[in-house]
């Protein structure tokens, strides 16, 4: 018995131990989405007034706000957004 199970393991690959790593760790990252998109919508049940408001909240439910210190590290502080506003 305990051949068969040597045997079998001496054919997984690298690629197959890759592979499955990627594989967890996909799995991880869905699961924490579902985790976080499931609590806003617990939360926006509660507090919304229409389907719209609802939709926006679990949608952005990913996203965190940024720090003061990420407006100030920017690359793009100073850039002009409007190209046509800086030809004028």
């Amino acid at each position: 018995m305990m051949a068969k199970i040597w045997d079998a393991l001496e054919k997984i690959s690298r690629d197959d131990i890759v592979a499955l790593e990627r594989r967890c760790l996909e799995q991880i990252q869905e699961d924490v989405l579902y985790a976080v998109r499931n609590d806003a919508k617990l939360r926006a049940v509660a507090t919304t007034k229409n389907y719209e408001e609802f939709k926006n909240i679990v949608d952005s439910a990913h996203l965190t706000p940024l720090s003061a210190s990420d407006k100030q590290n920017a690359k793009t502080k100073h850039r002009i957004w409007n190209s046509a506003a800086k030809s004028e």
